[in-house]
């Protein structure tokens, strides 16, 4: 990029000193001490009392890269917002409340992002800074020096062309319209990146429009099923990444591996053992015994110390699944079959095409089948299972636990079919789904496996058929 401009939007009413001090903030960033960018500062003056328009007029003179627009009647930050977006010249917005500061390194941290042409978004973290006499905030923050990756739209940067795509702030929103402005981003699959450097201080002053607000005064149900609203009539994804989900540098996930075991003792340690091999070390191991009668719990408890078990009477391969979910710690889900066997790198590869995708719901790989010694094939078993193919099974899966919730988890009326109708309802509802195209999963033949009972699994998939042209 050669030198752009940012055009900086700055709502005020009625602020003071201040207001000052958020505007020498933005004319102290080092990227324009190196003429990385040029910057303009728009003040929208929300109406403010006539003992603060000398005070702004003032400002205007004294620092020229400001500009004052004026209102005459008070219509809250997102109005402001709004028009200073409509009398910006810059390729760039950004946005500072006139209470706040930006550091004086923010835009040469993100600037460089938008050298990838399909960046719109560009944001970092928070840090709230209490003035002495307030009490402390009832926050969790994400370590000792109070940040968090929030919503706040004094973080980042964006490209002025997308406001052009209906995504101007709601101004009939007096709270939240920073909330509900991320969640219609998402809804338009806006590429975000969030640095995790510090991007904006905070100042809790006592007088913040949204500190120690209720859900109900802050609008938030209300946004929430705005948002609904309009993803059913845009026939959108059911699934919404989490603001986190857009951290170029967060860690890795737990991620929980859900394993049913049924009467599977001696088959189960090959599959326990490929978890233990995986290079992604951040996971949990739960193993659902589905009233199996042949001691793999104990067997399992005895030689898997760090395993956890669940034991239920038996309901079948969906019901224990299921069972697993409600029990997961992890955001990420990943199952797997007592017969079938990982590749150790079968949980990086797939984390890493999730973590550079937040759309993205579910990832699978590719799989071949392989015969047990002296187990004779049945007829109908297609030789080309042996070859290296995409799977959509269950062990093939890593997926965000959001998007299995939103699709309810796995139907427990199928007995041999519902790893099938999870992936129907996963398409019906629009998830965004890959592939690593690599061989990652075994799946072994035995003679026993419970998909091959062709009889049962005919009906259920005409069933499903059924359903899919029923739109169930």
């Amino acid at each position: 990029m050669n030198c752009p401009k940012i055009s900086v939007i700055v709502p005020t009413h009625n602020n003071g000193i201040e207001l000052r001090r958020a505007i020498e903030s933005i004319l102290a960033q080092d990227a324009l001490d190196v003429q990385d960018c040029t910057v303009e500062i728009l003040i929208v003056n929300d109406a403010s009392d006539e003992e603060f328009k000398d005070q702004l007029t003032q400002l205007t003179l004294h620092f020229e890269q400001c500009r004052l627009l004026n209102t005459s009647v008070q219509s809250g930050p997102a109005a402001a917002r709004n028009a200073g977006i409509c009398a910006a010249d810059g390729e760039f917005i950004g946005f500072l409340d006139a209470d706040d500061q930006w550091p004086f390194n923010k835009v040469s941290i993100l600037l460089p992002y938008f050298n990838d042409n399909s960046i719109d978004v560009a944001a970092g973290k928070i840090q709230y800074i209490v003035q002495e006499g307030q009490p402390e905030l009832n926050m969790k923050f994400e370590d000792e020096q109070n940040r968090i990756t929030h919503v706040h739209l004094g973080t980042l940067l964006a490209r002025k062309s997308i406001f052009e795509q209906g995504l101007l702030f709601d101004e009939t929103l007096t709270f939240s319209e920073d909330v509900d402005w991320w969640f219609r981003l998402r809804e338009k699959n806006i590429n975000i990146v969030i640095d995790e450097a510090t991007t904006l201080f905070y100042h809790v002053h006592g007088n913040n429009m949204s500190v120690n607000k209720n859900i109900g005064e802050l609008q938030l149900l209300k946004i929430l099923h705005k948002s609904v609203q309009r993803r059913k009539a845009n026939q959108s994804s059911e699934f919404m990444p989490q603001i986190k989900d857009f951290r170029v540098d967060q860690p890795d996930p737990l991620i929980s591996i859900i394993l049913p075991l049924y009467n599977g003792k001696d088959l189960v340690k090959k599959s326990i053992d490929g978890v233990l091999s995986q290079t992604f070390t951040n996971w949990e191991l739960i193993v659902v015994d589905d009233g199996s009668t042949d001691g793999g719990a104990s067997y399992i408890e005895n030689n898997y110390p760090d395993v956890k078990v669940i034991c239920q009477k038996n309901a079948g391969v969906a019901a224990a699944r299921n069972t697993g979910i409600r029990h997961t710690a992890g955001e990420i889900v990943a199952f797997l079959d007592q017969d079938d066997e990982w590749a150790p790198s079968k949980l990086r590869d797939q984390w890493d095409v999730l973590k550079k995708d937040p759309y993205c719901s579910f990832v699978t790989c590719n799989q071949i089948f392989i015969c047990n010694e002296g187990v004779t094939l049945p007829a109908n078993f297609s030789e080309k299972l042996f070859e290296e193919h995409r799977s959509l099974v269950p062990s093939a899966l890593l997926i965000r636990k959001q998007a299995l919730l939103s699709v309810n988890m796995f139907d427990q009326s199928l007995e041999v079919s519902s790893d099938f109708d999870l992936i129907r309802r996963l398409r019906t509802a629009r998830c965004k789904e890959a592939n690593v195209d690599k061989l990652l999963l075994k799946k072994w033949y035995h003679g026993e496996n419970a998909s091959l009972n062709k009889p049962l699994m005919k009906k259920e998939i005409l069933g499903l058929l059924h359903r899919q042209i029923k739109g169930r």
